[in-house]
């Protein structure tokens, strides 16, 4: 027998078991033709409006298979990427060779997932790959438990508070209560900015302006002695290019779970209802998940992270050099992603021969990103500039649906086959 895991008082591996077995073969096109929004969990009341009803059943919380292949879908581990840049150029913007179930600018990984339930709040981070194709065979799902066991950091002992305060009217009756799972992936923006920076510093030569103050954003040295020459660029315009495109992971890690909930037969919200600087506990509303706030010099709050769980290459945790060094030296340090020494499961077939034609960061790009990014912290008290650090744009609830409800108000077209069977199949 593979490796077990206890549900409901019966052990067995979930390599054995039919509903995954049936979750692994449900068709993509079917679950994207079949996904929707569908808000009401079981145990919850809907009291306002036309459509009012009490739910009789019981709250029921996601075991922790479901739990533990939602995570793996919004944040998990599918081995190396394809790392098929030309090595010269932008072959060296890779921050990783580690593969996630969505893609991210430059495989930065900048993206972290949290959720809630009412076993308190978590954070799911693993970190290592055995192999090119992480989940290749049915052996291979164990991992997936594996995973969720290992690389779960219990952060709080109670569910997170989402303050009624904090949401639009109308959205908080069925949002975090009990039996829903709550999933919330975070983006750090710090990485992905260093690494941008030091790709067009080195390669297009931007001349970085600072469109607030009218100047060249701490790098006119390097402008006046013509080492950058390449086209003046606003800090507000890269910064909004920055911002935007950091943020696709979370939200397809957030259509990735949705699609998987649907496969399930499991109901689901996407919400951004709660703005993030509360869920992330910049205001008096709510604690949230406690990370830590600065002040900019704008007087706004700016979330930097949370010490010891999710740091950022950026002060407070370190000063702006040490940020642009341990960057660096990630990559090109004694056991960096592109030295002999790496140990990342990687797709190349031979790595000293693919690893000599990737362009080294010179010393003269560092000395260049540092005077830029420590430019737009002593400038502006926060880096980024304009965007918070860290940003939650989206997340999304899971929960068991009250069928009862949507048999009573909706057609029954609406919840299939799959949601109908899902409580013998997955709770029996």
């Amino acid at each position: 027998m593979s490796k077990t895991f206890q549900n409901g008082g019966e052990k067995m591996g979930i390599a054995e078991r039919k509903e995954v077995k049936k979750l692994f073969k449900f068709p993509l096109l079917e679950a994207i033709a079949k996904r929707r929004t569908r808000r009401f969990p079981v145990g919850c009341t809907a009291a306002a409006g036309s459509m009012q009803h009490q739910s009789l059943n019981p709250p029921l919380g996601l075991n922790d298979i479901e739990t533990a292949i939602l995570c793996w879908v919004g944040g998990g581990i599918t081995g190396a990427v394809a790392s098929d840049l030309t090595t010269k150029g932008m072959g060296n913007t890779f921050c990783t060779w580690l593969g996630r179930p969505f893609g991210t600018p430059c495989n930065s990984n900048n993206t972290k997932l949290f959720f809630t339930n009412d076993e308190g709040v978590f954070l799911y981070d693993p970190k290592e790959a055995t192999k090119v194709v992480e989940i290749e065979t049915e052996t291979d799902w164990e991992k997936i438990m594996k995973y969720f066991k290992k690389d779960r950091l219990k952060i709080q002992d109670a569910r997170l508070v989402m303050a009624p305060e904090g949401v639009l009217k109308g959205q908080h009756w069925n949002i975090n209560q009990p039996g829903t799972t709550v999933f919330m992936p975070i983006v750090n923006l710090a990485e992905q900015y260093i690494n941008l920076l030091i790709g067009v510093f080195q390669g297009e030569g931007y001349q970085m302006y600072d469109d607030l103050k009218n100047r060249p954003a701490g790098i006119k040295e390097w402008i006046d002695n013509g080492t950058l020459k390449g086209p003046q660029v606003a800090v507000s315009s890269f910064e909004y290019f920055m911002f935007s495109s950091s943020l696709a992971p979370a939200i397809l890690a957030i259509q990735n779970m949705q699609l998987v909930a649907e496969a399930m037969g499991l109901g689901s919200i996407p919400i951004g209802g709660y703005t993030s600087i509360i869920i992330l506990g910049g205001t008096p509303i709510s604690k949230g998940l406690g990370f830590d706030f600065v002040t900019g010099k704008n007087g706004k709050p700016c979330c930097t992270g949370k010490k010891g769980v999710y740091d950022s290459l950026c002060p407070p945790y370190m000063t702006m050099d040490k940020a642009v060094d341990t960057f660096v030296a990630k990559k090109f340090g004694s056991c960096g992603i592109f030295t002999p020494e790496c140990t990342q499961v990687m797709t190349f077939k031979d790595w000293d021969l693919s690893r000599k034609g990737y362009d080294r960061i010179t010393d003269q790009t560092v000395r260049i990103t540092k005077d830029y990014c420590n430019y737009i912290y002593e400038t502006f008290g926060r880096f980024p500039a304009f965007y918070d650090t860290i940003h939650m744009p989206l997340w999304l609830q899971a929960h068991h649906l009250e069928i009862e409800w949507y048999d009573k108000f909706q057609k029954k077209e609406l919840v299939s086959k799959t949601h109908r069977r899902h409580m013998n199949l997955w709770h029996k």
